[in-house]
């Protein structure tokens, strides 16, 4: 036998559809900057200028983090060498009281090859992942003042990304040593770099909204 013909059927006024929309919202919440100064650079380039060796900037506050940057003077990884490296780190997600400026010798591992990369990468747990803070940063080369330079400036950004505890996002290959060495920002033996921190938070809303059929609205039924 023959199936008949779909055919079309009008929903009931007594059967609204209901349908809902929902929103996710990526939005900054705050942002803050430090200048690190790096001065007497040809004394720290010996004391701290192997390959894996940093200069460490204070701490400073950006949407309720505390941030602290990596400088890098002969790479952060081998294949860095001859490059000046920087890393952003989050050094706590309170009000812990701020740190001063350090040295160390502590290599980046870890790192991917992109430029845009980040140091530490291990699995996160449960208690780590709580921490987690998305974030965009930005690095430049700037005046001693610790102001942009209206001439071509070495500025480079990262993507909002997430920073923990054990990790750190940066560029491992900003500029050359060559390139810094020969060029207007290192000054009387002094150069600064600029890191500006820009926190990143999501939400989700859900808005319902029953509405009860347009017209034309209905469901196609086929007979079997």
């Amino acid at each position: 036998m023959p199936s008949c013909p779909p055919y079309y059927a009008p929903m009931s006024s007594d059967e609204p559809e209901e349908s809902s929309v929902s929103t996710v919202v990526a939005m900054a919440v705050g942002a803050g900057h430090h200048t690190l100064r790096v001065q007497g650079y040809s004394r720290l380039k010996t004391m701290h200028g192997g390959n894996g060796s940093y200069v460490e900037s204070s701490a400073f506050k950006a949407a309720g983090h505390t941030w602290m940057f990596r400088c890098y003077l002969d790479g952060a990884r081998p294949e860095d060498a001859g490059f000046v490296s920087l890393f952003l780190k989050v050094a706590s997600t309170d009000n812990a009281p701020a740190a001063d400026a350090t040295t160390g010798n502590a290599l980046a591992a870890d790192a991917t090859t992109s430029n845009a990369a980040a140091t530490g990468n291990a699995p996160v747990d449960a208690a780590t992942a709580e921490s987690v803070v998305h974030a965009e940063y930005e690095f430049a080369l700037v005046h001693h003042r610790g102001t942009l330079v209206k001439w071509p400036s070495r500025r480079v950004r990262g993507c909002a990304s997430a920073f923990h505890s054990s990790n750190m996002w940066g560029f491992p290959q900003f500029i050359s040593k060559k390139d810094l060495e020969g060029s207007r920002f290192l000054k009387h033996d002094c150069f600064a770099v600029r890191c500006k921190v820009t926190v990143v938070q999501e939400w989700s809303i859900k808005e319902e909204d029953a509405r009860p059929p347009g017209p034309g609205n209905g469901v196609c039924l086929v007979s079997l």
